[in-house]
């Protein structure tokens, strides 16, 4: 059996006395907020507590952590932050210009050296780390295109590094980046560059600034393996150092190991994502090998990271010219264009990128007015050049051919 629900015949009239309770209970706590209203807002939004401003020395210390737990970039930041706060304390400037150096900021590093300098005309820490960056500098001016005022760096380099071993002989990284300085400069410098790396590597064998710059003596002088085994050295001691793994990788190349070189500006670009070098040395090798697509995403990544790179944008160009892809911006001839005018002159490295550009112009124009005089240019300097020889042959012929 069903039961239904009868509806009252005597429906409610008005609200229930649990609403009406409700709603006086709500009035009463409004009056009360309205009465205690100061102490309301004090208990629901308390007064926030300031907080203390942050000195020099806490920043300093801060970066030293960041420093110590391979956090580069922060530690850069917390020391910036304690030289603003206090620009004369010595020991502020120090590791944070040595960091700049390591990140290759070397017009920043020497900015703030030539201010430590003031504090101190007697430290030999500065004159090792002004010279550190002024080294750093003439690396960047000779690649991006400015050989003489790289040589003048490096010069200016060995002369603060001088000035530091005055002050200390046995200043170990004084006389590397002295030794480093000196190779650059050429062969008339290699023996000065021998004796004071074997000084450095003699009074700190552990370092790896010493290792590092010992590798760069020996590359430089075409003794590749024992580079090798330098930056190995250098690598034990500091492991995640993306330049100690550049350079490695490049005396790899240099001994025809390119899998080896590959697989080592792989573990560079991990280390470090937004390093062009390593992203440039990769693509190189992928060119090396004929994998010119590859070779081209990795050039485009290095560009992307640093346009004022000519090295860069001149793998950019050839790896496109390699692959017949010449005119417009995806082309290779505004990039061959760039690199061969801040080269200007002519030399065995950088002959191939004149003669790649010289025969973009004729594969795209069909005419030699632009062309020949880049074939000429190589001639000029290195006379049994076959690929400038090739060039000037084309446009003869395409010369002779014409009605």
């Amino acid at each position: 059996m069903r039961i239904e629900r009868v509806p009252s015949r005597h429906p409610r009239q008005g609200p229930s006395c649990l609403l009406i309770f409700m709603v006086l209970a709500v009035m009463a706590g409004g009056a009360y907020i309205v009465v205690n209203r100061e102490q309301v807002r004090q208990v629901v939004m308390p007064a926030p507590t300031p907080e203390p401003t942050r000195s020099a020395a806490t920043y300093a210390a801060r970066g030293a952590l960041h420093e110590r737990d391979g956090a580069f970039l922060e530690a850069i930041e917390a020391y910036q932050a304690a030289v603003e706060l206090d620009p004369t304390r010595l020991e502020y400037y120090l590791p944070l210009v040595r960091l700049l150096v390591r990140e290759n900021r070397s017009v920043a590093a020497l900015e703030l050296i030539a201010a430590a300098a003031e504090l101190d005309s007697e430290n030999g820490e500065v004159f090792t780390l002004w010279a550190a960056a002024l080294l750093s500098q003439g690396n960047r001016l000779s690649q991006t295109g400015f050989p003489t005022e790289a040589d003048l760096a490096w010069q200016e380099a060995v002369n603060r590094a001088q000035q530091a071993t005055n002050l200390n002989p046995n200043n170990a990284e004084a006389n590397a980046i002295k030794a480093a300085s000196w190779v650059q400069l050429g062969p008339e410098y290699f023996e000065q560059a021998n004796e004071a790396s074997e000084i450095a590597v003699a009074l700190e064998p552990d370092n790896p600034v010493v290792r590092q710059h010992m590798a760069t003596v020996l590359e430089n002088q075409g003794y590749y393996d024992q580079a090798i085994l330098e930056y190995q050295l250098a690598l034990d001691q500091d492991p995640n150092n993306a330049d100690l793994l550049i350079g490695m990788a490049r005396n790899f190349w240099a001994t025809s190991r390119i899998p080896e070189a590959i697989l080592t500006f792989d573990r560079a670009i991990e280390v470090d994502p937004l390093n062009a070098d390593a992203w440039d040395g990769r693509g190189y090798m992928y060119f090396l090998i004929g994998e010119y697509p590859r070779a081209e995403e990795n050039f485009w990544e290095a560009y992307q990271l640093d346009e004022e790179m000519v090295r860069a944008q001149a793998h950019l160009g050839a790896a496109r010219f390699r692959q017949q892809n010449y005119e417009g911006n995806s082309g290779a001839i505004p990039y061959l264009e760039w690199a061969v005018e801040q080269y200007e002159v002519v030399t065995p490295s950088n002959a191939i990128y004149f003669n790649m550009l010289g025969l973009a112009y004729f594969y795209t124009e069909g005419v030699c007015d632009e062309a020949r005089p880049l074939f000429e240019q190589v001639q000029e300097v290195l006379p049994e050049e076959p690929n400038s020889q090739f060039g000037i042959d084309l446009c003869f012929d395409a010369e002779l051919s014409q009605p």
